[in-house]
């Protein structure tokens, strides 16, 4: 791949940022395929109707958008060659790249980017609506840019858009909603071809895509629940890449003739979260007795076999906005017991939820966690979903008590962690204060890192003094991947396919 030219222009009350053309060649020996196992299967193929990491393995492989993460956590151009910010990071303006095509042959134009971004805004139920609450208009500017202003300073807002795949208008509405979620129709580096539910979905290269043609010639996503089947599948080459090998694999799988493991430390935290609503996690002193009741170092060590770090905040080193003095939290059982009798707990059962096949180990991890915390008299009642059913749940603010959840955030920045868990006016979550939106708002006004640092630390440290979440361990992926496929995992969970080669038949 070429690399990218970027140049960051500061004036006065202006701040720009401007990428350089890409210039793509079609790659000369296209070939091979790319099959990987997902533990579930898409909801739709509409993007702006899902945000789940699983969903946007799949989307942003077929869909554009304004600018992109690379794999370093720096900003990339995309469907914007070019974009600016003004008046106090408050009115972005982005330069659509020329020549652009969807992948029936339309025409990337700015009137899709206008339309893309109001149809989401004027949908209340839309998931990726949070993302962009904040936009306050979008207007055409000229044939070749856009104008995106917001209610407030957005410093990050160039990274937001990132998690907004751009429509094609004419083909959304002359299809229609629900023939557009079964075969959509996107600019990115791969194209839908065929998809069965809960069997397989094809896609192919798109050799008239602006950055070259992928060399991979086509992509196969498999819905496979089973831990051992992937592994399995892995092994007899029925499946090129497993991303997130459960840890017992891992050993077994490296010793596998034809398949290597790479392992990457990710952006993705699992957590105990609350509804802070409900009897009796209303109670700070029963929230801090579950802080501390948990050996984080033993699940980790022993039960993840490695494949994980211990962790006191939401926010993993990867990403921008983590602070390495919010330590992990004591294992401490005795100041537990003694906490939870301050707290007035009846011993009255808690409901706890978890997802059952969204990371390695979730049953195991749940179970841990109903043992530490029974040993120091809270009652959990154990309840495993999947994760189709959770999530919406979570979308919508509707977990009763108390589970088991985690967030990789794909914008590589903690601004978008706060938006959905922190602030009153977006968060999937159940606790808020004046304050912490203040800090919120705050950080994410200003372009000094320094200040922005600070100001989400103190965020960290009211979490940690009012016990709002138990941060339990920062994930380390392994993948299992085929000797024939060359690629490289990201710490973000994307398996983006668009610089890999595969000899995989």
């Amino acid at each position: 791949m070429a690399m990218l030219n970027k140049k960051m222009v500061l004036a006065a009350g202006l701040a720009t940022f401007i990428v350089g053309n890409f210039v793509g060649t079609e790659a000369t020996a296209q070939s091979g395929t790319i099959r990987t196992a997902q533990s579930v299967d898409v909801l739709t193929l509409d993007p702006s109707k899902n945000t789940a990491a699983f969903a946007l393995n799949v989307y942003q492989n077929v869909f554009g958008t304004l600018a992109v993460i690379n794999r370093d956590g720096s900003v990339g151009a995309d469907v914007a060659e070019s974009w600016k910010a003004e008046k106090d990071n408050t009115v972005w303006t982005f330069k659509i790249r020329p020549g652009m095509k969807f992948h029936n042959g339309d025409p990337v134009t700015v009137d899709d980017i206008v339309w893309t971004y109001e149809k989401i805004l004027g949908e209340a139920k839309s998931p990726v609506r949070s993302y962009i609450k904040a936009v306050a208009a979008v207007e055409k500017v000229g044939s070749d840019s856009v104008r995106i202003t917001t209610k407030t300073p957005f410093a990050t807002f160039n990274r937001t858009v990132s998690l907004v795949s751009i429509l094609p208008r004419k083909a959304y509405t002359d299809l229609g909603e629900k023939k557009f979620a079964l075969k959509s129709i996107g600019s990115g580096p791969f194209k839908i071809t065929e998809w069965v539910k809960d069997s397989h979905l094809n896609l192919e290269a798109n050799t008239a895509y602006w950055g070259g043609s992928p060399k991979v010639k086509s992509l196969v996503f498999r819905p496979m629940p089973s831990e051992a089947a992937r592994a399995a599948a892995l092994s007899t080459g029925e499946i090129d890449v497993v991303p997130v090998l459960p840890p017992p694999l891992v050993d077994s799988l490296s010793k596998q003739r034809g398949v290597k493991v790479v392992k990457v430390v990710s952006n993705r935290v699992i957590y105990i979260a609350y509804n802070q609503n409900t009897k009796p996690l209303d109670n700070v002193k029963l929230r801090r007795a579950i802080l501390h009741a948990v050996d984080r170092e033993a699940i980790t060590t022993n039960l993840l076999r490695g494949l994980g770090v211990p962790i006191g905040q939401l926010s993993p080193p990867v990403m921008f906005g983590h602070d390495p003095s919010i330590g992990v939290p004591k294992f401490d059982p005795e100041m537990s017991r003694r906490l939870v009798k301050e707290s007035g707990y009846d011993g009255s059962q808690i409901l706890f939820q978890y997802p059952n096949n969204r990371w390695a180990f979730a049953d195991q991890t749940s179970q841990a966690i109903v043992g530490y915390l029974g040993d120091v008299g809270i009652n959990l009642k154990l309840q495993s979903m999947e994760m189709a059913a959770l999530f919406p749940l979570w979308l919508s603010n509707k977990l009763p008590e108390m589970y088991l959840f985690s967030l990789g955030i794909s914008i590589m920045d903690a601004d978008l962690l706060l938006n959905l868990n922190y602030e009153s006016e977006t968060m999937h979550a159940y606790w808020s204060t004046p304050e912490v939106d203040r800090l919120a708002k705050e950080q994410r006004a200003t372009t000094d890192p320094a200040k922005r640092k600070d100001l989400i630390s103190k965020i960290w440290q009211i979490d940690r003094e009012n016990a709002i979440y138990a941060p339990l361990y920062n994930e380390i992926h392994a993948y299992g991947i085929r000797d024939c496929v060359d690629w490289t995992p990201r710490p973000d969970e994307r398996t983006l396919y668009k610089d890999a080669t595969s000899t995989c038949s």
